[in-house]
């Protein structure tokens, strides 16, 4: 870019969640800042008092090229918002896991609730050049009835780093927000029990475009696509009408602080599995919910498992009629996205990140 320093002579950029981990994200960005500078990397601190105006001061450094990589202190929210500021444009991310939900972090190997462990691994991949960056996919959103600000892309979609939730793992998402207590990754479970409690399934319409080949993503005991009696429209294209509790687009394995909605999935392969619970009884509903947490859900023969490279979600024929809960609005990254209908689509290789070339550094639980 004209005008723009040479790759060397540009900072890092660092972003850190002022609310994250009880404060946390604060004191472990302060000490992320303070050992990047020791090693010798200039640091540009691009924090603000919101996380609209760190959005704003992100995307115009990377824009300008003010800054040759991007780190984000917190949790999945701040991954979510490095993404807004990183993807599709080269520029790599770094990820110190310190929040409530750290469900990224862990799918690329990389250190969780160790600050220590985090800023190892990121001076690590940062000494290792061009081979301590990994490409990886990254989910573009679009619709309708996306939540307008400055996280939405040219205002025309979103990126979402590991998974988009459309069903009553949404509204699950909505009311932990919502609590104040617990702090924890102990909150998404208290909120689970209380929502499947009321909950019965929505009427939806799922559009999958870019299937993958019968027989390639099959695993031993795993429901597959061939219970949803998918209707072919040809060139890849299918569609699935009926009652759904769950409907997660998936591009990594994990919601919620280490639920394992997709376990199968893998980031840099190009397509989502799209995990629909069809219509489960509530009691059957209480019972798939804590098996998610090892991935034995996908066991129920009610559960089905979709690989696409796209699937565009919409409420169906029965979801306005007299009676009907509202449709639940959509999170990716456990943040709000917006209303129904939403299209989202894997694209591969649509985000940099900072990965240690060797070995990861160890992680702990935190």
């Amino acid at each position: 870019m004209t005008g723009a320093p040479p790759p060397a002579a540009r900072p890092l950029g660092v972003v850190v969640n002022p609310t994250a981990g009880k404060g946390r994200a604060v004191r472990a960005g302060a000490v992320v800042v303070d050992t990047l500078r020791e090693a010798g990397h200039l640091v540009h601190d691009l924090s603000g008092r919101t996380a609209d105006l760190a959005l704003t001061r992100a995307r115009r450094a990377v824009d300008a090229g003010a800054v040759r990589a991007l780190v984000v202190v917190g949790g999945d929210g701040m991954v979510h918002l490095g993404a807004q500021a990183v993807a599709g444009t080269g520029v790599p991310l770094g990820v110190v896991a310190v929040g409530t939900g750290n469900d990224f972090a862990p799918t690329l190997g990389l250190p969780v609730g160790d600050v220590g462990a985090s800023c190892r691994a990121l001076l690590a991949a940062l000494d290792a050049g061009e081979r301590g960056v990994r490409a990886v996919d990254a989910a573009f959103v679009s619709g309708p009835g996306l939540v307008a600000g400055p996280d939405a892309v040219g205002g025309q979609g979103r990126w979402v780093a590991g998974a988009v939730s459309a069903g009553l793992d949404a509204t699950v998402n909505a009311r932990a927000n919502a609590m104040r207590r617990p702090r924890g990754s102990s909150r998404y479970t208290i909120a689970a029990v209380r929502e499947v409690v009321g909950y019965r399934p929505w009427s939806y319409r799922l559009t999958f475009d870019g299937l993958q080949p019968t027989g390639a993503h099959e695993h031993p005991g795993v429901g597959t696509a061939a219970g949803l009696h998918l209707r072919s429209d040809g060139d890849g294209t299918a569609t699935w009408t009926g009652r759904a509790a769950l409907v997660t687009a998936a591009n990594g394995p994990r919601i919620g602080g280490g639920v394992l909605v997709a376990p199968h999935a893998r980031v840099d392969d190009g397509y989502l599995d799209v995990v629909i619970g069809t219509d489960l009884s509530r009691p059957a509903a209480a019972a798939v919910f804590p098996s998610m947490f090892v991935g034995a859900h996908l066991r129920h023969r009610k559960v089905h498992l979709v690989r696409a490279r796209a699937v565009t979600v919409e409420p169906g024929p029965d979801a306005w009629a007299s009676g009907e809960r509202p449709m639940p609005v959509a999170f990716g990254d456990g943040e709000r996205l917006g209303a129904l209908p939403l299209r989202v689509e894997a694209r591969a290789g649509a985000l940099h990140a900072l990965v240690p070339a060797g070995p990861a550094a160890p992680s702990r639980a935190g």
